[in-house]
């Protein structure tokens, strides 16, 4: 069993926070079913009582911390002693592969996390994951930053290969590897929820977005709210063919429906697409008209051509 232990609670902390959205976007992290949810000490004082999860972990900053909360099973807290408390998974930063050994003090731990190695992908990364299972042959995490943009890669190259448990956080947020793309990558490759639909991504991407501020990428992979929408003309056609030679997965499995965005680029497959998508009826003869001045429309107005102004356009070229 791949074991993912989200940190996006505990990545919360400078933020300030509403109670009900916060409620809202952990019901959403249950629909998701993580292995373990991590929070902050700061989360989890205005959550409680925390609803009911097999599996939380709680961050703490002192090890002295952990005494405030006996009903706790599990923390996680950066460079606590080895041994010091089984309840305590210690946090060792790895920022190099190169310098593996210098976690070697934590080898003798009963669980860790190793957080870190962005640029393993730069280097022999197998052989330090091999390595790493040497130092901690039973309970070892991997949390993967994302300083050279593969965190996710990173994670998936982990896990996949059984080399233990992974932590992310949804959105990538903390410069992590984002929950939402390793659980999409296991969920393509049958290792996880092969059949889980996960429709209330852009849900939890609306709230994500209220809590940091900040509006999801519309390109981004997964929660982007554009990454079904498509406009070349040779991308259209293939699509409508093959969507699965375009598209890892189908876009009704996160919630969003595939958009055919008519421009400069758009071809003969994205205009017959686009009147059989608003019902209206058309002459072949029509299209290669109607194409050039929604090519046309696209330059003049240096943006998509909208439903209202296609089907305008496409009213006065059957006349």
């Amino acid at each position: 069993m791949i074991r993912v232990t989200d940190r996006t609670l505990s990545c919360f902390d400078c933020l300030p926070l509403d109670k009900p959205v916060l409620s809202r976007f952990l019901s959403l992290l249950f629909e998701l079913n993580p292995g373990a949810i991590e929070l902050s000490e700061r989360v989890y004082g205005l959550l409680s009582p925390l609803p009911e999860y097999p599996s939380y972990i709680l961050r703490i900053e002192r090890v002295d911390d952990a005494a405030k909360y006996p009903h706790i099973a599990e923390f996680v807290c950066p460079n606590a002693p080895s041994g010091v408390d089984e309840r305590i998974r210690p946090e060792v930063r790895l920022d190099d592969i190169v310098d593996i050994d210098s976690i070697a003090d934590y080898a003798g731990c009963a669980k860790a996390r190793v957080l870190g190695m962005g640029g393993a992908l730069c280097g022999d990364y197998t052989r330090a994951f091999a390595r790493l299972r040497e130092f901690f042959s039973n309970d070892i995490e991997f949390c993967p930053t994302d300083r050279f943009h593969c965190a996710t890669a990173l994670a998936a190259e982990w896990v996949t290969g059984g080399a233990g448990g992974v932590v992310t956080a949804f959105g990538g947020i903390g410069g992590f590897a984002p929950t939402e793309e390793l659980i999409m990558v296991l969920r393509m490759n049958g290792l996880r929820g092969a059949d889980k639909n996960c429709g209330f991504f852009p849900e939890m991407a609306g709230l994500f977005g209220k809590i940091t501020g900040k509006c999801v990428r519309p390109n981004k992979p997964v929660i982007g709210g554009r990454i079904f929408h498509v406009e070349s003309g040779v991308h259209v056609d293939g699509i409508l063919k093959q969507p699965k030679c375009y598209e890892p997965f189908p876009p009704e499995a996160v919630g969003q429906e595939r958009k055919i965005v008519l421009g400069k680029q758009s071809g003969a497959a994205s205009i017959r697409a686009k009147l059989s998508e608003l019902n209206i009826e058309f002459a072949d003869e029509c299209i290669p008209r109607i194409l050039e001045t929604v090519r046309a429309k696209a330059m003049e107005k240096g943006g998509a051509v909208t439903d209202e102004e296609f089907t305008e356009i496409a009213k006065e070229s059957q006349t």
